[in-house]
């Protein structure tokens, strides 16, 4: 990923957007997975897991989008945030 790319996701780290008709908040760049953290706002809370499977808690859902699309092209729910 270049630079300039990387830094117009950093930015967007924080702003409200909408995704798959919620409104979500940006909360993570994972720039070594080339992909995007969501989180839902507003929603019924989900049961979040532990590694052994256990219900521990209550979480809002999160969404790891892929930055890039199968053919290498910026995820156009993305490149819809970048241009606003």
């Amino acid at each position: 990923m270049d630079t300039k790319l990387l830094q117009q996701l950093r930015l967007l780290v924080g702003k409200l957007v909408e995704y798959r008709g919620h409104v979500c908040r940006i909360i993570e760049v994972l720039d070594s997975e080339n992909a995007l953290v969501v989180r839902c706002e507003g929603m019924q809370r989900i049961i979040q897991s532990n590694q052994f499977g256990e219900a521990t808690r209550r979480v809002q859902q999160t969404h790891t989008l892929p930055i890039f699309d199968e053919d290498d092209k910026l995820n156009p729910v993305i490149g819809g945030w970048i241009e606003h």
